[in-house]
């Protein structure tokens, strides 16, 4: 069974090696700031991300990247007698087929993603959806422990994908609506690494009424229980327990009004699990507002657009769990400035969940860097 595996690889890998297409070769890094300017002990934290990618033809890329401050598995060569080379190897790492925005597959070392508004990003929270770290963990380079995924639109919007854990068999599945102002996916997997088998719902949608007023909704709805197999046939045998807790989801409703210079924007999270059978994981970004181990969360925002690029934004948290400040119902409550890429938080309590102390007032920014080292694919320089 392995080595038919291992030859259907070889076969893909060199298919889309010879029929793909672009990219060039260039080395990107992301510079993720936070400057904490109340408290000294932890002014600035600098979290950089690198990309680095080789475009093999038009449409197939080579692509590495890495949380650069953060400890990895490294290359070790003897130099001298009593000298050692280490060299930090990139956390992922994979061969990328695209075609525009209706093909995607992946093989190797990668996050799996998908999600219909990232509410992760906005909110630092998510329910529904896949972000998930894929194939040898161990950094072992054989492509009998390494990942396969992507997705395909077939027919219209329809879109359907999935990816393959070889190391442990674990799978991933999703399909649905995929058009550019509403989306409705529906996810389901088998994550032999946590033994769970989790199932959820997530949607967006945008209207634009006339020039001023647009709204948006997004929702996400999400079940897990535990769930031990050898299979895929024995998965079914565990459908019984996610029915069983239908009645005790986790989910998420929001939404945004905006009447120009004006908008209203949200968030309300909240949980029917009471006895702590639903498993499924909140994937948390905890900057701001974390929902973990919480029946109910909120964040409710008022904003006014400045001139360009800037907004002004208001703001008010509340969860069941921390001591009130203002009501019982009232946590955390703030402003903040709002440009391209760089944004300035005054809250009345602790407001970057990312470091020690109290921060009440952050500073945070971002820069995109580019270094081109080639315009085209090596397969169009060589050719």
């Amino acid at each position: 069974m392995k080595k038919v595996l291992t030859i259907m690889l070889f076969v893909l890998i060199s298919f889309i090696t010879i029929f793909g297409a672009f990219s060039g070769t260039k080395f990107s890094v992301l510079g993720i700031y936070t400057m904490n300017l109340d408290d000294l002990d932890n002014f600035i934290d600098v979290f950089p991300i690198g990309y680095f990618d080789i475009g093999l033809t038009d449409n197939i890329t080579l692509r590495f990247n890495d949380y650069l401050t953060l400890s990895s598995s490294a290359l070790t060569y003897e130099f001298k007698d009593n000298e050692t080379l280490n060299f930090k190897l990139p956390r992922y790492y994979y061969l990328q087929y695209r075609v525009g925005y209706d093909t995607l597959l992946m093989i190797g070392k990668f996050k799996f993603r998908d999600y219909p508004y990232d509410l992760r990003r906005d909110f630092s929270f998510r329910v529904g959806g896949f972000r998930d770290d894929l194939g040898d963990e161990n950094y072992t380079l054989n492509p009998m422990k390494m990942a396969i995924g992507g997705y395909i639109k077939p027919v219209g919007k329809i879109k359907i994908g999935g990816a393959c854990n070889l190391e442990d068999s674990s799978i991933y599945a999703y399909f649905g609506l995929d058009e550019r102002y509403t989306k409705y996916m529906f996810y389901i997997s088998q994550d032999n690494k946590y033994n769970k088998l989790s199932v959820s719902f997530a949607g967006y949608n945008s209207i634009k009424w006339n020039r001023k007023l647009i709204t948006q909704l997004y929702y996400g709805i999400g079940y897990a229980v535990v769930s031990e197999v050898q299979s895929i046939s024995e998965i079914t045998s565990n459908i019984n327990d996610l029915i069983e807790i239908l009645p005790n989801p986790k989910m998420t409703f929001g939404g945004k009004i905006n009447y120009y210079p004006v908008y209203l924007k949200g968030l309300i999270y909240y949980s029917m699990d009471n006895e702590n059978k639903n498993l499924y994981y909140l994937d948390i970004d905890a900057v701001t507002n974390n929902p973990q181990n919480k029946t109910w969360l909120y964040e409710l925002r008022a904003g006014y657009y400045l001139p360009r690029p800037w907004k002004i934004e208001f703001f008010v948290q509340g969860n069941s769990l921390d001591d009130g400040i203002l009501t019982d119902y009232v946590t955390n409550y703030g402003i903040k400035i709002n440009g391209d890429n760089i944004t300035l938080t005054v809250s009345a309590e602790d407001i970057n969940g990312r470091a020690s102390g109290n921060q009440r007032m952050v500073l945070s920014f971002t820069t995109w860097t580019d270094f081109v080292i080639t315009e085209r694919s090596l397969m169009n320089i060589i050719f």
